[in-house]
């Protein structure tokens, strides 16, 4: 009984790694265009701004992209701000400066 308890909870951990794992790729594959590629977008809808304004604070379009980014990523079930932040600069491959930073903390924290 212990041993088929045990297998089990590797089973799910095995699982859950999984899914994490299937979670990171999809987000990967869409930021650059894809679902959640949101540059083009925000060009698009705000071509004639210089500046979005979101809650106090106004946003070039770049950052109001990764804020949107974060947004969707949280909601795509990713835990933490840290994580959000490791994904985005795997995918970039570089890091994101410090307003970069303030947008995607502001979109993984927003309610829409």
């Amino acid at each position: 009984m212990r041993s088929t308890f045990f297998i089990l909870l590797i089973f799910i951990g095995i699982s859950a790694m999984a899914q994490q794992s299937d979670k990171e790729a999809y987000i990967k594959k869409e930021s650059i265009g894809g679902k959640l590629d949101f540059t083009k977008k925000v060009d698009a809808k705000y071509k004639d701004n210089a500046l979005i304004t979101f809650g106090d604070t106004a946003y070039n379009k770049k950052d109001f992209a990764i804020l949107l980014w974060a947004a969707n990523v949280r909601n795509l079930d990713v835990n933490s701000v840290d994580q959000a932040i490791n994904i985005w600069e795997q995918i970039y491959k570089r890091s994101l400066t410090d307003p970069e930073k303030k947008a995607l903390h502001t979109g993984f924290e927003a309610k829409f």
